[in-house]
């Protein structure tokens, strides 16, 4: 029996077939390469993992601005539609054409009578009513000519007699010298 037991290995050593180690090294070869290959996959699997999570924070950053940007739009909308009605209920109390005509001329029969109220008054209080003032500034108390100028005015053109150069110029536009303006064409002349 140890005969036997001894016949047994040597006969599984003597039956391995060199083309079949060649096939399992081949096998194991190969399957080596499909570790690496499935490795790599595994890597790039797990880095396109991290970028889409790394996306789906990006666009769940965005959708909460535009969640905020569209809460700001509904607001300011609500404004608009605030301003608009506040508009409205002002163009509902506007005045029509005819109303505005008459409140026109309302005030300009109201400026007529300013206008009358100024001519009336003697803003320099020199006696001289503003409506036939010709000197408007006349210090106070100095006696005045009927257009309420100076008496140092002779002629009431609005030059003092002492700057007046042309003293018989009643009524008549002057310049600063006190003669008469004429106008020829375009140009203008002193007497």
């Amino acid at each position: 029996m140890k005969k036997l037991l001894l016949f047994i290995p040597v006969l599984f050593y003597s039956c391995v077939n060199p083309s079949m180690e060649r096939g399992f090294a081949s096998i194991g070869e190969a399957l080596a390469e499909v570790a690496v290959d499935l490795n790599g996959y595994a890597e790039s699997i797990t880095s396109d993992m991290a970028q889409i999570e790394e996306d789906i924070y990006l666009i769940s950053q965005h959708i909460e601005k535009m969640q905020k940007d569209k809460e700001l739009a509904l607001i300011l909308i609500e404004e608009i539609l605030s301003g608009l009605s506040r508009t409205q209920e002002l163009l509902d109390q506007a005045a029509t054409k005819e109303q505005m005509q008459d409140l026109l001329e309302d005030v300009q029969e109201l400026g007529e009578g300013i206008q009358v109220l100024w001519n009336l008054a003697d803003f320099d209080a020199d006696g001289v009513v503003n409506g036939l003032d010709q000197c408007f500034e006349t210090p106070y108390g100095i006696p005045v000519t009927m257009f309420g100028c100076p008496l140092t005015d002779v002629d009431g053109d609005g030059v003092l007699n002492a700057d007046d150069l042309c003293n018989e110029t009643w009524g008549v536009e002057v310049d600063e010298t006190g003669c008469e303006i004429i106008e020829t064409g375009t140009t203008t002349n002193t007497i």
